[in-house]
């Protein structure tokens, strides 16, 4: 077992890192994967030839601008680990099975799944600016968490948290987040007993921590074209909060909800979808008022076997137009399953219905795909892609020999 500090811990339930190596099989499915989906328009699951659709995939690519293949690329991130992965909060932190992980880059055009070349055992979180053209990580050196940021093949990779006139005080950083608009760039610094704020340029240039008396603040959104940031963390109970860069102003948006988590702005900047410990989905505006619960039975957190305890918190996903959120919660004979609803509220719509559990959903920058993990053929997520419109059934992405653990959409298909 290995013990991590709290600085991983509260990445808590979303920052922990692990890892794995995508084996030929993965290579193999997944490269003839788009001329699967452009033969099949998602229609039921087929058997599928690994030999057979390497070929077809290798002597004629898909047509790239038909609807049934995504013009964009998905990266995963992958764990790997020997024996069965378990994970437990302890004094301190949180002690978990050692994993090891790392990035893959899947493409619909035709072209083989790319490992992403990144020094260390340890690479995890990926988030992708709005533009496609950065891609950001956490990394672990001697012990301590730090944020990376790089192009989308690894290149150009620079630490950009914590900066180095925060680094004696808060040396691990985590959970980096983009502004809708692609403009900041939010993430958390920690000393192994608490964590603050820390909201800089998209570049991480001009890093300053926010509203620092407000206390262990974390879980941080940055809003477009503004200096606040919306955050949770033990400060207050777990309420939500705004905080203001540069005048330190807070203000909390839900005295009366404690256990908030997740919060994130909708596209217009006007409202603040979170969730609750409790199950609830929930909404309000960014002024403090029209607050609303959207669904309840959500799946709060994503844990990989049944000996992970500790779990990592699955968060919701705003449809980049903002009129729906994508989420995992339990359906009728209580599986974790991908859902939407409409922001306005109303009734949930199923959107898949696998036998085992699924996580990590996430619209497509389009908003036409969703894409997200499944444990359906065995001990072990899944990548799997679900067309938004029509009834057309989810397919697997991969059959990777490691747990894909997160994953992000980049704005762009290849190069």
């Amino acid at each position: 077992m290995r013990v991590y500090s709290t600085a991983g811990a509260p990445c808590a339930r979303f920052h922990r890192r692990a890892s794995c190596l995508l084996g030929r099989t993965v290579l193999v499915i997944v490269s003839g994967l788009a001329a699967f989906l452009e033969g099949s328009a998602f229609g039921e699951p087929q058997s599928v030839s690994p030999v057979s659709t390497l070929a077809a995939a290798s002597h004629a690519g898909p047509n790239t601008t038909s609807p049934t293949v995504p013009r964009f690329s998905l990266i995963c991130a992958v764990r790997s680990w020997d024996g069965d992965y378990v994970s437990r909060n302890i004094p301190g932190g949180v002690e978990t099975t050692p994993v090891r992980s790392e990035f893959w880059r899947i493409s619909f055009d035709g072209t083989v799944p790319t490992p992403i070349r990144i020094p260390g055992p340890r690479v995890e979180h990926p988030v992708t600016s709005p533009d496609g053209q950065w891609l950001i990580w956490q990394s672990q050196t001697h012990g301590q968490w730090q944020v990376v940021r790089g192009r989308p093949d690894g290149t150009e990779a620079q630490r950009i948290g914590p900066p180095p006139e925060l680094e004696r005080s808060w040396p691990s950083a985590f959970g980096a987040a983009f502004s809708l608009d692609g403009s900041r760039l939010a993430y958390t610094v920690h000393n192994g007993r608490e964590g603050r704020t820390v909201l800089a340029r998209a570049d991480g240039s001009r890093a300053q921590l926010v509203a620092p008396e407000f206390g262990y603040a974390y879980m941080a959104f940055p809003d477009s074209g503004s200096d606040r940031i919306v955050c949770s963390g033990p400060a207050q109970g777990y309420r939500l909060a705004l905080l203001t860069a540069g005048t330190g102003a807070a203000h909390v948006l839900t005295p009366d909800l404690p256990d908030c988590y997740a919060p994130q702005f909708s596209s217009d900047g006007k409202t603040i979808v979170f969730i609750r410990r409790d199950g609830g989905l929930w909404r309000i505006g960014a002024d403090g008022t029209e607050l609303r619960l959207l669904a309840t039975g959500l799946e709060v957190e994503f844990r990989l076997s049944a000996g992970d305890l500790h779990g990592s918190t699955d968060f919701p996903s705003i449809a980049p137009e903002g009129s729906q959120v994508a989420y995992i919660a339990r359906d009728s004979q209580g599986v974790p399953n991908v859902f939407t609803v409409s922001l306005e509220g109303g009734h949930p719509l199923q959107r898949t219905r696998h036998l085992r559990a699924c996580g990590r959903v996430r619209w497509s920058p389009d908003g036409r795909w969703l894409a997200y993990v499944a444990f359906d053929e065995g001990r072990l997520p899944q990548l799997h892609l679900l067309a938004v419109e029509g009834e057309h059934a989810p397919q697997p992405l991969t059959t990777a020999p490691g747990a894909v653990y997160s994953l992000t959409w980049l704005n762009r298909s290849s190069g």
